[in-house]
């Protein structure tokens, strides 16, 4: 799970010239945010999408519109 994730932010912040370390550094504020949910350890999909949005939205607004375009469920 954590490689489709990480390919899903590499696709989201690909105009930033700092791609790879920006969503490495994205992957860890989200799984950070994901332990800190009452559910943990047992989070579904759209707790994963919506958490990555989330951080998204406060790194980057336009990786932010790509990926909630590209997830359906969050629009």
């Amino acid at each position: 799970m954590p490689d489709l994730l990480l390919k899903d932010l590499i696709q989201a912040l690909q105009d930033r010239k700092d791609v790879y370390t920006a969503s490495r550094e994205v992957l860890g504020t989200v799984v950070t945010k994901l332990l800190t949910l009452p559910q943990k350890p047992t989070f579904g999909p759209h707790d994963i999408s919506r958490t990555t949005s989330e951080v998204l939205k406060r790194f980057d607004k336009r990786a932010h519109l790509r990926y909630t375009a590209e997830h359906p469920s969050l629009q």
